[in-house]
């Protein structure tokens, strides 16, 4: 299986046509320059963005590890980040967190992503078959977009807030089969919709999970854990088809 993400780090003279597209369309002063987790899709630097990662504990650099890639529509402190982390596994993946802006058009946060996975692939062991994209709150719809316009990229994608409401979803339908969705949100104004995005996406052949919690803003511990058990079960899964 050839990897969906390339080794090369899109820095100074020899870039790759991407990372000047990404030059072009993103105005990096929109951006939270004060952001400590900010990973932005800027050319990347060696070195520069260190402080964006989770590494789990007992990181072995020879294991391939998983990355989640969260995107954040709010600032995200180092602490509460790497809680976040932590509920849901300390060992199992490696994490990064996004801002982005909710204006953003899917294209633009597409390259964002791009070009911090690149990154983060050239100084730590990453399985590129392994990469989910997953965001909370606003960024929900974001990710379950991006997600699905490059299902190839990702092994997964995680939504736990309101899905997309006028954007058609479904525009890679012939590569969506199979591929895997965790939707969830609490019990407010925001359920239905994303009960109709569930059979939308189940209709078109992907894998989905959805779960429900309490009204309230705040994703609680149990989410957490079950998404750990959801991605591991991915990562079983795919080992026993290709045993």
């Amino acid at each position: 299986m050839t990897s969906r993400w390339p080794l090369e780090l899109v820095i100074d003279p020899g870039r790759s046509q991407v990372a000047h597209e990404a030059d072009a369309s993103l105005d990096a002063s929109g951006w939270s320059a004060g952001a400590p987790l900010a990973l932005l899709a800027q050319p990347a630097r060696s070195g520069a963005e260190a402080d964006g990662l989770f590494l789990p504990e007992g990181y072995e650099p020879t294991y391939a590890y998983p990355l989640l890639v969260w995107l954040s529509t709010v600032p995200v402190s180092p602490c509460e980040f790497e809680r976040r982390m932590r509920a849901i596994s300390e060992r199992n993946y490696l994490g990064v967190c996004i801002p982005v802006s909710p204006q953003s058009e899917p294209a633009e946060v597409a390259l964002q992503v791009q070009n911090v996975v690149c990154a983060v692939r050239r100084d730590y062991h990453i399985h590129s078959e392994r990469i989910v994209l997953a965001a909370t709150a606003d960024g929900a719809g974001i990710a379950l977009e991006v997600a699905l316009r490059h299902p190839t990229w990702f092994g997964g994608v995680v939504a736990l807030g309101a899905p997309p409401t006028s954007r058609c979803l479904l525009a890679e339908a012939n590569q969506l089969r199979g591929f895997r969705a965790f939707l969830g949100g609490h019990s407010g104004a925001d359920w239905s919709a994303l009960k109709k995005t569930e059979r939308l996406l189940w209709t078109a052949g992907l894998n989905v999970r959805l779960w429900q919690w309490m009204e309230g803003s705040r994703v609680p511990t149990n989410v957490w854990r079950e998404l750990n058990h959801w991605l591991m079960a991915g990562i079983e899964n795919e080992a026993t088809v290709w045993a």
